[in-house]
């Protein structure tokens, strides 16, 4: 049997709801489920609600050996794992929740979304989606995540709540990265 990414991704909302993992889904994925620009990857980005520990003892568990499941890393502040489905065309990237005000406040901002071909998931929301994707360009707008950046305010625009971007945008450090974003979107 030969999975597609929309199976890879629904195989990996189902696993993780089974071991009872929070999680919402970021990165293009999001972007596409919002409606908005989609570019085309090879992974599914989530954000876990678990421990390193949790996930060698949760997470790995319930993936293998259907899936490679890589080890964590540390990225500062994040920890971050994948998983490789061993007879398909797919990748699901962790992130590990990492504790912090915008970090809880996203997760609670978190949305259900009715994906037709998934079902229900858990999605980032526009303002989380965009702060994470400004928090990752490492300042370079030019790169992939600036333009991600960029396609989310022109497709959502007048719907972003413009006090919660900024206000997170100064604990993340990208404050002149989101005026930059909004004033040339």
């Amino acid at each position: 049997m030969t999975l597609d990414e929309i199976d890879i991704r629904r195989d990996v909302v189902e696993r993780l709801s089974r071991v009872h993992i929070d999680y919402y889904v970021t990165g293009s994925e999001a972007m596409a489920l919002h409606g908005l620009a989609y570019r085309q990857t090879n992974d599914a980005d989530f954000v876990v609600e678990i421990s390193p520990a949790d996930y060698e003892s949760r997470l790995r568990p319930d993936f293998e050996p259907t899936y490679i499941v890589s080890p964590l890393e540390r990225h500062p502040p994040r920890w971050l794992g994948s998983a490789i489905h061993v007879r398909a065309v797919g990748k699901a990237d962790f992130i590990i929740r990492d504790a912090g005000d915008w970090s809880d406040s996203a997760y609670v901002r978190r949305e259900l979304v009715q994906d037709p071909l998934v079902g229900p998931v858990w999605v980032a929301s526009l303002e989380d989606l965009l702060l994470a994707k400004l928090e990752w360009s490492e300042g370079n707008l030019d790169g992939l995540q600036g333009r991600d950046a960029r396609a989310i305010v022109t497709g959502a625009g007048a719907l972003l709540d413009l006090e919660y971007l900024r206000q997170y945008a100064v604990t993340l450090h990208v404050s002149e990265l989101l005026e930059r974003v909004l004033a040339h979107a």
